[in-house]
């Protein structure tokens, strides 16, 4: 039998006698997977002229196919078979369960009579002091072992529970009519500041109308003033473009004098200018025979004697 298959089964805790029926289902696929294995290893395709080496790799795969699948539905049957087996084992042991265990309940309470007396009276009593002591710890009633504790212990942490309890309810009591205390207080006091903040929005209100009352009127006033200087600064300016155009009027005439008065200065001084040419024998066919040279304001009249060629 194959030494890795039985080490798989002995792994896995298989009591011998049921390891021997699985190993013996599973073997002969084995042996054949393996025999296979060396056989496929020898053939290796390198040309496509092996057609025979294909051939013996179909049939090959084939077989291999063949043993794969048949191991497999073998799984299915041996582990469908298991499966059927643990149902029923767990169904005969369930059967036996349901018959014991309400003997062995029974037994136990008979055995535990006392035990089970002393109990009830412990609940009993765990039930009373719980209903005593919650109306002064609440939720915090869970902290305590009321069951084992004795009377005097919870007697003294009932009454101490009770102080703790009515303190804090007079405290809670007193911040309570502080607390309305102050609220009151606070709406008083809101009230107040809203009567405060009406009056003094309405006086606002009002300065602000006779603010707008002022200000219109005052605007008013400007607007008479500005309309005031509009006309003045028109009149003026209306004023002054007469008064330059009369200046203009009187600057052109001037000046039209001026130039004219200029003109026949020019015109007297180039009438004199031309008697003094003519005086002196110049005129257009002599006046090659002069030079006429300008000095300062003065015009000198020179008359050529005569011209010598020195070449």
């Amino acid at each position: 039998m194959n030494k890795q298959l039985t080490t798989i089964a002995e792994e896995n805790g298989l009591e011998k006698t049921q390891a021997q029926v699985i190993l013996g289902k599973f073997t002969n696929f084995f042996e054949q997977a393996k025999e296979w294995e060396t056989k496929a290893k020898t053939l290796v395709i390198t040309d496509i002229s092996q057609v025979e080496e294909m051939k013996q790799a179909r049939e090959g795969r084939l077989i291999l196919k063949k043993i794969r699948t048949e191991a497999e539905n073998t799984r299915k049957d041996l582990k469908e078979r298991s499966l059927r087996e643990g149902k029923a084992i767990d169904g005969i042991a369930n059967v036996i369960k349901a018959l014991i265990v309400p003997i062995e309940e029974h037994l136990e309470k008979q055995e535990k009579f006392i035990e089970n007396i002393e109990n009830e009276r412990k609940e009993k009593i765990n039930a009373d002091r719980i209903a005593q002591l919650v109306q002064y710890v609440g939720e915090d009633v869970n902290l305590y072992n009321l069951k084992e504790m004795s009377q005097e212990g919870f007697v003294k942490l009932l009454e101490t529970s009770k102080i703790v309890f009515e303190s804090q309810k007079e405290a809670e009591k007193k911040a309570e009519e502080e607390r309305i205390k102050k609220e009151k207080e606070e709406k008083a006091e809101q009230e107040r500041i809203k009567k405060e903040n009406d009056r003094l929005k309405k006086e606002a209100e009002a300065r602000e109308k006779e603010l707008v009352k002022e200000r219109a009127e005052q605007e008013k006033k400007l607007e008479v003033e500005r309309q005031k200087a509009r006309l003045e600064a028109e009149a003026r300016e209306k004023a002054e473009a007469e008064l330059y155009a009369k200046q203009k009027i009187e600057e052109d005439k001037k000046q039209e004098a001026m130039r004219v008065a200029e003109e026949n200065k020019e015109r007297a001084k180039d009438e004199r200018y031309k008697i003094f040419l003519k005086e002196n024998g110049y005129d257009t066919k002599t006046k090659h025979l002069f030079h006429i040279e300008k000095v300062v304001d003065e015009v000198r009249l020179y008359k050529i004697i005569g011209t010598f060629n020195i070449n």
